[in-house]
């Protein structure tokens, strides 16, 4: 098996939630410096997208057996097809696929909602090690081992949280469901930056944050964070705020409005 179908195996396991452990660890690793590996994700999720709506598998299974039955009716079993004739199903089944992926993303352009661009966009964050930060928070090891509701309850013990402090608990409250609380911990901590002329976790907050107001239903306040991310290819989460994802979500943020 060569690299690309390791990879796009890889990714449709990714997709269906099977990855686990060093595996998922690596291919996000992966997905954020790979720039042609994140556009093959995104490329997959659209066609998976399709298949489910509209069921293309069946509507090219069923010109397949078209083409089967009119070939089958030749007297002449060694008869030699056409290229004319090759070409003529080929170009029907790839303006079917074609009609059917752009209809799929009409229907996800006008079907999407905050909830499903959170559930599409969001993955936990993973903590390897003290980011910017030269102090342990006690929150590392609850938060490590998937301890959420620790995590959460030792920061509400904190008389100074640190910034790190601030982020795991946005990231813990965020995978609880309780994004109320991961949008006053991130601001709380886009503020300690501010007040201190810092940048602690500042495009990780940016990203989460930005998850945060989806995961709470507020496109448009989510909207412009997107947007800033989307407007610098430079910044880490750049790929996950890709265009077709902005042109959705603007629909969402001005129905809002």
């Amino acid at each position: 098996m060569n690299n690309n179908s390791t990879n796009t195996e890889l990714l449709i396991r990714f997709i269906d939630g099977e990855l686990e452990n060093d595996e998922l660890i690596a291919l996000k690793e992966q997905l954020n410096t790979d720039n042609s590996l994140a556009a093959e994700l995104e490329n997959l999720r659209y066609a998976k997208d399709a298949i489910k709506s509209y069921g293309i598998r069946n509507t090219v299974a069923a010109v397949h057996s078209e083409m089967m039955k009119e070939l089958n009716t030749t007297k002449t079993i060694a008869r030699v097809i056409s290229l004319k004739q090759i070409l003529k199903y080929s170009s029907r089944i790839a303006a079917m696929a074609i009609l059917v992926l752009g209809i799929a993303m009409l229907y996800q352009y006008f079907s999407a909602t905050p909830d499903q661009l959170f559930r599409n966009n969001y993955n936990a964050f993973v903590l390897h090690e003290s980011r910017g930060s030269t102090d342990v928070s006690a929150l590392e090891q609850p938060y490590k081992s998937g301890d959420m509701k620790t995590t959460m309850k030792i920061f509400n013990q904190l008389n100074s949280p640190t910034a790190e402090d601030y982020f795991l608990n946005g990231n813990a409250a965020l995978q609880s469901g309780n994004p109320s609380a991961a949008i006053k911990s991130f601001l709380a901590l886009q503020q300690k930056n501010k007040s201190e002329n810092t940048h602690l976790f500042e495009e990780d907050t940016q990203y989460y944050l930005a998850l945060a107001y989806l995961q709470n239903n507020d496109a448009a306040s989510a909207l412009p964070i997107f947007e800033n991310i989307h407007a610098d290819n430079k910044h880490p989460y750049y790929r996950q705020a890709g265009s077709w994802f902005i042109t959705k979500l603007k629909r969402l943020a001005t129905e809002k409005k």
